[in-house]
Protein backbone atom coordinates (compact mmCIF):
# COMPACT_ATOMS: atom_id res chain seq x y z
CA UNK A 1 0.00 0.00 0.00
CA UNK A 2 1.26 3.29 -1.22
CA UNK A 3 1.67 6.17 1.14
CA UNK A 4 -1.45 8.03 -0.81
CA UNK A 5 -3.65 4.77 0.59
CA UNK A 6 -2.24 5.21 3.82
CA UNK A 7 -3.30 8.36 4.11
CA UNK A 8 -6.38 7.91 2.93
CA UNK A 9 -7.14 4.92 5.14
CA UNK A 10 -6.22 6.56 8.35
CA UNK A 11 -7.89 9.88 7.37
CA UNK A 12 -11.28 7.41 6.77
CA UNK A 13 -10.69 5.84 10.02
CA UNK A 14 -10.20 9.33 12.06
CA UNK A 15 -12.84 10.33 10.77
CA UNK A 16 -15.52 7.15 11.56
CA UNK A 17 -13.44 7.79 14.73
CA UNK A 18 -14.13 11.53 14.94
CA UNK A 19 -17.89 10.94 14.19
CA UNK A 20 -18.29 8.21 16.57
CA UNK A 21 -16.51 10.19 19.53
CA UNK A 22 -19.19 12.73 18.80
CA UNK A 23 -22.12 11.41 18.55
CA UNK A 24 -21.44 9.09 22.26
CA UNK A 25 -20.53 12.57 23.80
CA UNK A 26 -24.02 14.16 22.16
CA UNK A 27 -25.49 11.18 23.70
CA UNK A 28 -23.41 11.75 26.96
CA UNK A 29 -24.24 15.37 27.38
CA UNK A 30 -28.33 14.90 26.68
CA UNK A 31 -29.01 11.83 28.07
CA UNK A 32 -32.63 11.52 26.78
CA UNK A 33 -32.71 8.35 29.35
CA UNK A 34 -31.29 9.41 32.32
CA UNK A 35 -28.21 7.56 32.76
CA UNK A 36 -26.05 9.16 34.41
CA UNK A 37 -28.73 12.09 35.39
CA UNK A 38 -31.29 12.88 37.06
CA UNK A 39 -34.13 14.35 35.16
CA UNK A 40 -34.91 17.65 36.08
CA UNK A 41 -38.37 17.96 37.88
CA UNK A 42 -40.07 20.92 36.71
CA UNK A 43 -39.13 20.22 33.18
CA UNK A 44 -38.80 17.00 30.92
CA UNK A 45 -39.27 15.22 28.08
CA UNK A 46 -40.72 11.86 27.84
CA UNK A 47 -41.35 9.40 25.58
CA UNK A 48 -40.33 5.91 26.20
CA UNK A 49 -41.12 4.19 29.82
CA UNK A 50 -39.15 1.31 28.92
CA UNK A 51 -36.15 2.95 28.34
CA UNK A 52 -36.43 6.14 30.59
CA UNK A 53 -38.00 4.06 33.77
CA UNK A 54 -34.58 2.68 34.62
CA UNK A 55 -32.79 6.52 35.10
CA UNK A 56 -35.73 6.97 37.44
CA UNK A 57 -35.83 3.98 39.11
CA UNK A 58 -31.87 4.86 39.77
CA UNK A 59 -31.37 8.48 40.11
CA UNK A 60 -34.44 8.80 42.44
CA UNK A 61 -35.44 8.28 46.27
CA UNK A 62 -38.25 6.25 46.94
CA UNK A 63 -39.68 3.89 49.58
CA UNK A 64 -42.55 2.93 47.07
CA UNK A 65 -42.71 1.84 43.92
CA UNK A 66 -45.96 2.43 42.00
CA UNK A 67 -46.01 0.09 38.91
CA UNK A 68 -48.45 -1.05 36.42
CA UNK A 69 -49.57 -1.23 32.85
CA UNK A 70 -50.88 1.82 30.75
CA UNK A 71 -54.19 1.49 33.09
CA UNK A 72 -51.73 3.13 35.84
CA UNK A 73 -50.28 5.83 33.86
CA UNK A 74 -53.18 8.54 34.87
CA UNK A 75 -51.87 8.64 38.55
CA UNK A 76 -49.20 11.01 39.78
CA UNK A 77 -46.14 9.91 42.47
CA UNK A 78 -46.93 12.87 45.11
CA UNK A 79 -50.98 11.29 45.46
CA UNK A 80 -48.93 8.57 47.34
CA UNK A 81 -46.44 10.70 49.01
CA UNK A 82 -49.50 12.35 50.81
CA UNK A 83 -51.80 9.55 51.32
CA UNK A 84 -49.05 7.12 52.56
CA UNK A 85 -46.87 9.67 53.88
CA UNK A 86 -44.13 8.25 51.94
CA UNK A 87 -41.76 8.66 48.33
CA UNK A 88 -42.53 7.75 45.22
CA UNK A 89 -41.47 6.82 42.35
CA UNK A 90 -43.85 5.68 39.45
CA UNK A 91 -42.78 2.56 36.89
CA UNK A 92 -45.33 2.52 34.33
CA UNK A 93 -44.76 -0.33 31.25
CA UNK A 94 -47.41 -0.52 28.56
CA UNK A 95 -48.39 -4.16 28.10
CA UNK A 96 -46.28 -4.76 30.08
CA UNK A 97 -45.26 -8.62 30.37
CA UNK A 98 -44.72 -9.94 34.26
CA UNK A 99 -41.14 -10.92 32.87
CA UNK A 100 -40.86 -7.11 32.39
CA UNK A 101 -41.99 -6.18 35.67
CA UNK A 102 -39.59 -8.71 37.83
CA UNK A 103 -36.42 -7.31 35.98
CA UNK A 104 -37.68 -3.60 36.59
CA UNK A 105 -38.50 -4.63 40.54
CA UNK A 106 -35.54 -6.27 40.77
CA UNK A 107 -33.55 -3.25 39.69
CA UNK A 108 -35.52 -1.20 42.25
CA UNK A 109 -34.74 -3.30 45.06
CA UNK A 110 -31.00 -3.09 44.08
CA UNK A 111 -31.09 0.76 44.42
CA UNK A 112 -33.58 1.76 47.00
CA UNK A 113 -34.98 -0.59 50.15
CA UNK A 114 -38.35 -0.21 48.80
CA UNK A 115 -40.72 -0.94 51.93
CA UNK A 116 -44.03 -0.64 49.86
CA UNK A 117 -45.50 -1.56 45.95
CA UNK A 118 -48.36 -0.64 44.54
CA UNK A 119 -49.28 -3.10 41.82
CA UNK A 120 -51.72 -3.12 39.15
CA UNK A 121 -52.91 -6.23 38.82
CA UNK A 122 -54.75 -6.04 35.24
CA UNK A 123 -56.75 -9.33 34.95
CA UNK A 124 -56.06 -9.10 30.65
CA UNK A 125 -52.33 -9.60 31.61
CA UNK A 126 -53.19 -12.02 34.22
CA UNK A 127 -54.92 -13.84 31.12
CA UNK A 128 -52.11 -13.64 28.72
CA UNK A 129 -49.80 -16.35 27.73
CA UNK A 130 -46.78 -15.89 29.27
CA UNK A 131 -45.28 -16.86 25.52
CA UNK A 132 -47.21 -14.06 24.48
CA UNK A 133 -46.13 -11.38 26.88
CA UNK A 134 -43.77 -8.62 25.48
CA UNK A 135 -39.94 -8.84 26.96
CA UNK A 136 -38.74 -5.83 25.94
CA UNK A 137 -36.84 -4.28 28.44
CA UNK A 138 -33.08 -3.05 27.40
CA UNK A 139 -30.91 -4.82 30.03
CA UNK A 140 -27.87 -2.66 29.44
CA UNK A 141 -30.32 0.25 31.04
CA UNK A 142 -31.29 -1.84 34.12
CA UNK A 143 -27.57 -2.79 35.94
CA UNK A 144 -24.87 -0.79 36.97
CA UNK A 145 -22.07 -1.86 34.71
CA UNK A 146 -20.23 0.67 32.91
CA UNK A 147 -19.05 -1.71 29.65
CA UNK A 148 -21.92 -1.92 27.95
CA UNK A 149 -22.65 1.37 28.14
CA UNK A 150 -21.39 1.82 24.21
CA UNK A 151 -24.85 0.44 23.90
CA UNK A 152 -26.00 3.66 24.35
CA UNK A 153 -23.45 6.00 23.49
CA UNK A 154 -23.30 4.83 20.38
CA UNK A 155 -26.95 3.97 19.59
CA UNK A 156 -28.44 5.58 16.12
CA UNK A 157 -31.85 5.64 17.84
CA UNK A 158 -30.52 6.88 21.32
CA UNK A 159 -28.82 10.11 18.95
CA UNK A 160 -32.59 10.61 17.16
CA UNK A 161 -34.03 10.93 20.93
CA UNK A 162 -31.19 13.31 21.85
CA UNK A 163 -31.99 15.55 19.22
CA UNK A 164 -35.66 14.92 19.88
CA UNK A 165 -35.19 16.17 23.22
CA UNK A 166 -33.02 19.17 22.19
CA UNK A 167 -35.84 20.16 19.56
CA UNK A 168 -38.95 19.80 22.79
CA UNK A 169 -36.95 21.92 25.16
CA UNK A 170 -36.60 24.34 23.10
CA UNK A 171 -39.67 24.61 22.32
CA UNK A 172 -40.74 24.49 25.77
CA UNK A 173 -42.67 21.18 25.39
CA UNK A 174 -41.86 19.80 28.30
CA UNK A 175 -43.51 18.63 31.52
CA UNK A 176 -42.76 18.12 35.36
CA UNK A 177 -41.50 14.60 36.43
CA UNK A 178 -45.18 14.52 38.29
CA UNK A 179 -46.80 14.31 34.89
CA UNK A 180 -44.43 11.80 33.34
CA UNK A 181 -46.37 9.57 31.08
CA UNK A 182 -49.90 10.74 32.04
CA UNK A 183 -51.85 11.08 28.92
CA UNK A 184 -55.37 12.09 30.67
CA UNK A 185 -54.93 15.86 30.14
CA UNK A 186 -54.92 14.85 26.10
CA UNK A 187 -58.49 13.61 26.35
CA UNK A 188 -61.85 14.35 27.74
CA UNK A 189 -63.02 11.14 28.16
CA UNK A 190 -66.90 10.75 27.83
CA UNK A 191 -69.25 7.96 26.70
CA UNK A 192 -68.27 9.31 22.94
CA UNK A 193 -64.71 8.66 23.40
CA UNK A 194 -65.16 4.95 25.03
CA UNK A 195 -67.78 3.73 22.60
CA UNK A 196 -65.73 5.17 19.43
CA UNK A 197 -62.43 3.22 21.28
CA UNK A 198 -64.44 -0.13 21.65
CA UNK A 199 -65.18 -2.71 19.12
CA UNK A 200 -68.17 -4.66 20.20
CA UNK A 201 -67.52 -8.18 18.97
CA UNK A 202 -69.69 -10.76 17.53
CA UNK A 203 -72.08 -13.03 20.05
CA UNK A 204 -69.67 -16.35 19.99
CA UNK A 205 -71.98 -19.85 19.45
CA UNK A 206 -71.23 -21.27 23.09
CA UNK A 207 -69.29 -20.18 26.34
CA UNK A 208 -65.59 -20.54 26.86
CA UNK A 209 -64.34 -22.99 29.01
CA UNK A 210 -64.36 -21.83 33.11
CA UNK A 211 -60.72 -23.00 33.06
CA UNK A 212 -60.03 -21.17 29.76
CA UNK A 213 -57.57 -18.79 31.79
CA UNK A 214 -56.10 -20.40 34.45
CA UNK A 215 -53.22 -22.10 33.40
CA UNK A 216 -51.72 -18.66 32.77
CA UNK A 217 -52.82 -17.34 35.54
CA UNK A 218 -51.46 -19.72 37.33
CA UNK A 219 -48.01 -19.39 35.43
CA UNK A 220 -48.72 -15.13 35.89
CA UNK A 221 -49.10 -15.53 39.68
CA UNK A 222 -46.28 -17.86 40.28
CA UNK A 223 -44.13 -14.93 39.16
CA UNK A 224 -46.17 -12.44 41.17
CA UNK A 225 -45.88 -15.08 44.30
CA UNK A 226 -41.89 -15.03 44.36
CA UNK A 227 -41.76 -11.49 44.90
CA UNK A 228 -43.87 -11.25 47.91
CA UNK A 229 -41.98 -14.74 48.97
CA UNK A 230 -38.70 -12.89 48.11
CA UNK A 231 -39.30 -9.47 49.83
CA UNK A 232 -41.17 -10.65 53.06
CA UNK A 233 -40.63 -6.92 54.48
CA UNK A 234 -42.07 -5.26 51.77
CA UNK A 235 -45.46 -4.78 51.71
CA UNK A 236 -47.49 -5.34 48.31
CA UNK A 237 -50.56 -3.55 47.77
CA UNK A 238 -52.34 -5.35 44.18
CA UNK A 239 -55.53 -3.49 42.83
CA UNK A 240 -57.99 -4.70 40.43
CA UNK A 241 -58.55 -1.60 37.99
CA UNK A 242 -62.56 -1.05 37.23
CA UNK A 243 -63.15 -2.42 33.95
CA UNK A 244 -65.64 -0.55 32.43
CA UNK A 245 -68.98 -2.03 31.61
CA UNK A 246 -67.81 -2.57 27.80
CA UNK A 247 -65.71 -4.86 29.06
CA UNK A 248 -68.00 -7.11 30.19
CA UNK A 249 -69.95 -6.37 27.21
CA UNK A 250 -67.08 -8.21 25.54
CA UNK A 251 -66.91 -11.02 28.09
CA UNK A 252 -70.90 -11.59 27.19
CA UNK A 253 -70.82 -11.66 23.73
CA UNK A 254 -67.10 -13.46 23.85
CA UNK A 255 -68.41 -16.30 26.14
CA UNK A 256 -65.58 -15.58 28.65
CA UNK A 257 -67.81 -14.31 31.61
CA UNK A 258 -67.30 -17.44 33.23
CA UNK A 259 -63.84 -18.04 32.70
CA UNK A 260 -62.55 -14.14 34.20
CA UNK A 261 -64.39 -15.21 37.20
CA UNK A 262 -62.82 -18.34 38.07
CA UNK A 263 -59.51 -15.85 37.39
CA UNK A 264 -60.50 -13.60 39.78
CA UNK A 265 -61.11 -16.25 42.45
CA UNK A 266 -57.87 -18.07 41.91
CA UNK A 267 -55.94 -14.65 41.90
CA UNK A 268 -57.75 -14.15 45.21
CA UNK A 269 -57.17 -17.76 46.29
CA UNK A 270 -53.61 -17.51 45.78
CA UNK A 271 -52.41 -14.08 47.19
CA UNK A 272 -54.91 -13.11 50.17
CA UNK A 273 -53.07 -15.93 52.47
CA UNK A 274 -50.17 -13.99 52.46
CA UNK A 275 -49.49 -11.56 55.40
CA UNK A 276 -47.25 -8.66 53.16
CA UNK A 277 -50.48 -8.64 50.40
CA UNK A 278 -53.58 -6.43 50.10
CA UNK A 279 -55.48 -7.24 47.14
CA UNK A 280 -57.92 -3.85 46.36
CA UNK A 281 -60.85 -4.69 43.96
CA UNK A 282 -62.50 -1.73 42.38
CA UNK A 283 -64.09 -3.28 39.78
CA UNK A 284 -66.90 -3.88 41.64
CA UNK A 285 -67.52 0.11 42.23
CA UNK A 286 -70.57 -0.46 39.93
CA UNK A 287 -71.35 3.47 40.02
CA UNK A 288 -67.78 3.96 38.21
CA UNK A 289 -67.94 1.09 36.02
CA UNK A 290 -71.47 2.45 34.50
CA UNK A 291 -70.58 6.01 34.11
CA UNK A 292 -68.72 5.71 30.54
CA UNK A 293 -67.79 9.31 30.62
CA UNK A 294 -65.34 8.46 32.78
CA UNK A 295 -63.58 6.54 30.34
CA UNK A 296 -61.27 6.64 26.92
CA UNK A 297 -62.52 3.08 25.91
CA UNK A 298 -63.19 -0.08 27.39
CA UNK A 299 -60.82 -0.14 30.12
CA UNK A 300 -58.67 2.86 30.15
CA UNK A 301 -59.86 5.35 32.96
CA UNK A 302 -60.39 9.29 33.69
CA UNK A 303 -57.78 10.27 36.16
CA UNK A 304 -60.35 11.69 37.97
CA UNK A 305 -61.04 7.82 38.90
CA UNK A 306 -57.53 7.01 39.41
CA UNK A 307 -57.12 9.84 42.09
CA UNK A 308 -59.95 8.87 44.16
CA UNK A 309 -58.65 5.20 44.11
CA UNK A 310 -55.49 6.59 45.49
CA UNK A 311 -57.29 8.53 48.05
CA UNK A 312 -58.98 5.35 49.15
CA UNK A 313 -56.36 3.02 49.04
CA UNK A 314 -54.86 2.81 52.08
CA UNK A 315 -58.35 3.24 53.87
CA UNK A 316 -58.05 -0.07 52.60
CA UNK A 317 -61.65 -0.46 52.27
CA UNK A 318 -61.89 -1.95 48.83
CA UNK A 319 -59.64 -4.58 49.81
CA UNK A 320 -60.66 -8.58 49.50
CA UNK A 321 -60.27 -10.75 52.35
CA UNK A 322 -60.93 -13.93 52.47
CA UNK A 323 -64.26 -13.86 54.20
CA UNK A 324 -65.08 -11.87 51.24
CA UNK A 325 -64.08 -12.36 48.09
CA UNK A 326 -66.41 -15.01 47.42
CA UNK A 327 -69.31 -12.60 48.10
CA UNK A 328 -67.92 -9.60 46.46
CA UNK A 329 -67.19 -11.45 43.44
CA UNK A 330 -70.49 -13.17 43.39
CA UNK A 331 -72.19 -9.44 43.88
CA UNK A 332 -69.84 -8.53 40.85
CA UNK A 333 -71.21 -11.57 38.82
CA UNK A 334 -74.92 -11.19 39.19
CA UNK A 335 -74.72 -7.61 38.17
CA UNK A 336 -72.83 -8.22 34.66
CA UNK A 337 -74.86 -10.94 33.83
CA UNK A 338 -78.13 -9.40 34.39
CA UNK A 339 -77.02 -5.76 33.22
CA UNK A 340 -79.12 -4.56 30.18
CA UNK A 341 -76.55 -3.96 27.85
CA UNK A 342 -78.41 -3.10 24.69
CA UNK A 343 -79.44 -0.05 26.15
CA UNK A 344 -75.71 1.72 25.76
CA UNK A 345 -76.07 1.61 22.52
CA UNK A 346 -79.52 2.04 21.89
Amino acid sequence: MNNSKKRWAVGLLAGFLGILSLCGLTVRVIDPFFHYRAPDPEAEVWFDERYQNAGLLRSQQYETVLMGTSLAANYRPFWFDVFYKTSTVKVTIPNGGFHEFTQALDYAFQKQNVKRVIFGLDPNILARDPADAPDQLPEYLYDDNPWNDGRYLFSKDVLIRSGYTVIKKARGETQPLQDAFVWDGTLYFSKELALAGYERPEVAERPQPEDMFLDACGENLAVVQSWVEDHPDTQFVFYLSPYSILYWDKMQRLGETEAMFALLRRTAETLLPYDNVELQCFLTDTDTITNLDNYADHIHVAGRVTYAMAQAMPGKENCLTEENYRQRLDALHEFVVHYDYEKIFA
